[in-house]
């Protein structure tokens, strides 16, 4: 060691991915994903590694987590023909027959002369026999596909319209009648969705959705005893469709059976050890039921499986406390709802990202931690953090907020206002076109040239985001307050951004909303007096303010000010 040269003990990402392989071989999926992501942190760009973290979850059962991985890299020009094929086979193992024969058709179009075109063909062949017997049979599972697509995406009347056209060409659907009781539930119109469920459980009264649905209902009706009532009719030893037990498991938690629930979940493990919302609900059930190691284990498996889950990282905090002996926290709800303290942290994050500089910003958005708590405000958050999300996102820049914005528009269940406004962010950082997005289930691509943006957000409007921080740092929930209205009102008029004439009165502005939402009479001459401007100027303010967020809400554009 003359010439002052060491070895490096460093392992490279090739080592990662040999052990990933090994782990493939012996059906070990949890251990090799954990080894392709530190391979994929070392090579980004590596397609093939990301390619292999798709085919893992494929291998998992996990075929939408599978299309998720692929369809995060089809904007990009050296995408390998291998991951058409591989959405391909998912949709067609997830019994969406019309966009395998599309994703098989167009791998055999960019590859003619692939290793898979045999396989392709086999599948062609398989799905020209199962064709539609008549263009009814056709009409009617586009309907009830696109009903019940537009019913987990949340878009409610577009889902009551295609189920209600379903049932009126076949009353007998009984799986459409089911989805239109759930969507009415949703809709809040609680007659036309006893309807369906009466109608449903008189022509099968073990029809296990039907009886659920009917749980459903009377929780809502706060009927309890009649609810549990209802899902204990339903035998667990009669119900074997994957389907069927899915939703058993969701009626079962709903009331709070806990024990009839982790004999279901059990059940479910034996075909689809590796779903994300079961594994959840099972470490949820054995936290509840004081199995607080077995929770443990539980969550770090659900970790593994989904690394970017907010709920389970804190499921897995408060299991391992459990386990080192400290007092639990009482009963964890199984609602997928984010609970107080978790709540408190997406604010606090957000808060404190909002004052620093955008390469500050990305930096922090390297940290693990810190990259899933915006995620999950993104997600999962008020109507106030998702936008500040996405606004931040912009603003920073760089892998780790393009990763997350495109995964925004390829999320099913949110809505096309905030997928607009993920496009808009992804044009502020000048992230590479194409844009692709989910639209009733399906991947479309989105023109953002229709979107007319002209240019990033000023950066007056990210000064009073900071001014608000800083004027109101003695009253936390007013700082909190501020700072999400202010996003609402950035994503209300990003089309034209109305120019930022006084900063301060805009803060001040906040101020008094603030304490009109609490009910209280601002101070306005004070106000008014700190920010140098009148109080008809400063009420003025207000009024946009509140005209911005009703926009937002009721999904309309406000350009003008």
């Amino acid at each position: 060691m003359a010439d002052g040269r060491v070895l490096s003990f460093r392992p490279e990402s090739g080592f990662y991915h040999k052990r990933a392989v090994k782990s493939i071989e012996k059906g070990e999926y949890t251990a090799a994903l954990k080894n392709l992501r530190r391979a994929v942190q070392m090579e980004p760009d590596d397609l093939g590694l990301r390619l292999d973290i798709a085919d893992a979850y494929a291998r998992m059962g996990l075929y939408e987590r599978s299309n998720l991985e692929i369809q995060l890299m089809f904007h990009r020009p050296d995408l390998p023909a291998e991951a058409i094929f591989g959405m391909a086979s998912n949709f067609m193992a997830m019994g969406d027959y019309d966009q395998a024969e599309a994703m098989y058709h167009a791998y055999e179009q960019v590859e003619p002369e692939g290793e898979f075109v045999d396989q392709a063909d086999d599948a062609l062949a398989y799905i020209a026999e199962c064709d539609y017997e008549t263009e009814l049979d056709r009409e009617l599972d586009e309907l009830s596909m696109d009903g019940k697509a537009a019913l987990d995406a949340g878009d409610l009347e577009h889902a009551v319209d295609c189920l209600e056209r379903a049932l009126q060409k076949d009353p007998s659907m009984t799986y459409v009648r089911n989805n239109l009781a759930v969507a009415y539930y949703c809709l809040g119109d609680m007659n036309k969705a006893w309807m369906h469920v009466r109608q449903v459980l008189r022509e099968d009264p073990m029809d296990v959705h039907g009886r659920c649905n009917e749980s459903m209902l009377y929780l809502a009706e706060d009927q309890h005893d009649k609810a549990v009532e209802a899902v204990l009719r339903l035998r667990l030893d009669r119900i074997e469709e994957v389907d069927d037990l899915f939703k058993y498991c969701l009626a079962l938690a709903d009331v709070g059976l806990d024990e009839e629930l982790l004999q279901a979940l059990k059940k479910i493990f034996v075909s689809s050890p590796y779903d994300v919302s079961m594994l959840y609900l099972c470490g949820v059930c054995q936290y509840n039921l004081g199995r607080y190691q077995e929770s443990l284990l539980t969550f770090e498996k659900l970790c593994l499986t989904g690394p970017d889950s907010l709920l389970a990282a804190w499921g897995m905090k408060q299991a391992a406390a459990a386990v080192r002996g400290e007092a639990p926290i009482g009963r964890i709800s199984y609602s997928y709802e984010l609970p107080d303290d978790l709540k408190a942290q997406l604010t606090d994050c957000l808060t404190g990202l909002t004052g620093r500089k955008p390469e500050e910003v990305a930096q922090a958005l390297r940290d693990e931690d810190t990259r899933r708590l915006v995620r999950g405000a993104a997600f999962l958050g008020t109507e106030e953090q998702m936008s500040h999300a996405v606004l931040l996102l912009g603003y920073a820049g760089g892998p780790e907020a393009e990763l997350l914005l495109r995964e925004l528009l390829l999320s099913p269940t949110l809505s096309s206002a905030y997928k607009q406004m993920a496009v808009e962010a992804l044009q502020a950082i000048h992230a590479p076109e194409p844009f692709y997005g989910l639209q009733d289930g399906r991947l479309v691509l989105i023109s953002s040239k229709k979107l007319k943006l002209e240019g990033t957000v000023p950066d007056g409007y990210l000064n009073v985001m900071r001014g608000a921080v800083e004027h109101l740092q003695g009253d936390k929930q007013a700082m909190d307050f501020a700072v999400g209205a202010w996003s609402v009102y950035m994503y209300a008029v990003q089309h034209s951004y109305p120019r930022i004439t006084n900063e301060a009165a805009w803060v001040r502005a906040l101020e008094a909303l603030y304490q009109i939402n609490r009910g209280q009479m601002p101070d306005w001459q004070r106000l008014a007096d700190e920010a140098d401007v009148t109080v008809r100027t400063l009420r003025g303010r207000v009024k946009k303010l509140i005209r911005a967020r009703e926009s937002v809400s009721t999904g309309e554009e406000n350009g003008g000010n």
